[in-house]
């Protein structure tokens, strides 16, 4: 049984279809035209593709079916398989994807373009919405205002690892900084998690009033990297000038993470920490501060078209669906009551 490599390095594959009247490329032409290609996705894309198709090559195998090329009933068959397995109808659009890019990549037809696989996602999608698990796990909690000020409060506040120890005071006040200094940043910038990884110093600009603005060099609506400028309020900034590095020349200090982390599971655990620490309960995310601040921007007044622009977001379906609940309470009824009143 057949698997699609990373990199397909045979000259007679290639993502662009051949013209017959063409002469057979040389193999460095398709090597370059295959790298091309592969670059036309983020590293992070890249890797969700590549897990969706192992998983995807492994159940082939223990199926006894063909995984490349593919037939849309083998991925029909399969979608279906994950969705009774409980997968949300998030992940099971990643498979697909995943099983298109890796034939697309080697110039065959995806079966994923099939009529027939599109109306089983349409049954699947229908299927999870009546049994009220449209977003699987469901939002994330929003990391509001309030919750930013207990987090404050506590941040600080030395913690006992699972082995039993304490933090030392250093440590804690350390590691209590940053988990202001992020969740701040992340709240005013409305910042993905790969966006605050990948945040330098040379990103920041303090500015004389006591605010900064914040450079994303490139993120998951923008891959190439156009960029974007976001403004961060007076609280953030100084909370990034009490962890800046301040005992090194500044073209080291430019290069520098900003918050020293590497991952966006790391930023995951440290935002879901602070809120535990903080005694906050609810199902809070990677994207909370994101969720949190689309929130209190709606039930400041700003339309769905602001939280757009200061998002990021391509379209307004999760915007308004994050804030829905703010929305409705500034919505036209409750101006009309507040009116009466």
């Amino acid at each position: 049984m057949s698997k699609a490599p990373n990199r397909p390095t045979d000259p007679a594959v290639s993502p662009v279809q051949a013209d017959s009247t063409d002469s057979e490329l040389k193999e460095s032409h398709a090597e370059a035209i295959v790298s091309a290609a592969v670059e036309s996705h983020s590293p992070a894309t890249r890797r969700a593709y590549e897990a969706a198709w192992r998983h995807f090559a492994m159940w082939c195998e223990e199926e006894g079916y063909q995984d490349f090329p593919a037939t849309p009933q083998t991925v029909a068959a399969y979608l279906t398989k994950r969705a009774d397995d409980g997968r949300t109808f998030a992940t099971l659009k990643v498979d697909r994807a995943g099983i298109r890019y890796y034939h697309q990549l080697r110039g065959v037809e995806s079966p994923t373009q099939s009529a027939g696989v599109g109306r089983v996602l349409r049954g699947l999608c229908r299927r999870a919405v009546a049994s009220k698990t449209p977003q699987g796990r469901g939002q994330a909690t929003g990391l509001t205002a309030q919750h930013l000020s207990a987090i404050r409060a506590t941040a600080l506040r030395r913690r006992v690892y699972r082995s039993g120890a304490r933090e030392s005071e250093k440590t804690a006040e350390r590691r209590g900084k940053v988990d202001i200094a992020l969740i701040s940043v992340m709240r005013d910038a409305l910042l993905r998690r790969s966006e605050a990884v990948a945040l330098t110093w040379a990103d920041i600009e303090f500015r004389d009033d006591g605010n900064a603005l914040v450079t994303i060099r490139r993120s998951k609506t923008d891959q190439e990297g156009t960029g974007a400028v976001q403004f961060i309020g007076s609280d953030a900034a100084a909370a990034l000038m009490d962890i800046r590095p301040d005992d090194e020349d500044e073209a080291a200090i430019a290069a520098q993470s900003v918050f020293g982390l590497q991952t966006g599971e790391a930023v995951l655990r440290r935002i879901r920490a602070a809120a535990k620490a903080a005694g906050l309960h609810g199902d809070f995310k990677g994207h909370s501060p994101r969720v949190g601040m689309a929130q209190d921007l709606t039930e400041a007044g700003a339309s769905t078209t602001d939280l757009m622009i200061v998002g990021r977001w391509k379209a307004a379906r999760m915007p308004a669906h994050y804030s829905r609940g703010q929305a409705a309470a500034n919505g036209a009824v409750a101006r009309y009551y507040r009116r009466s009143d």
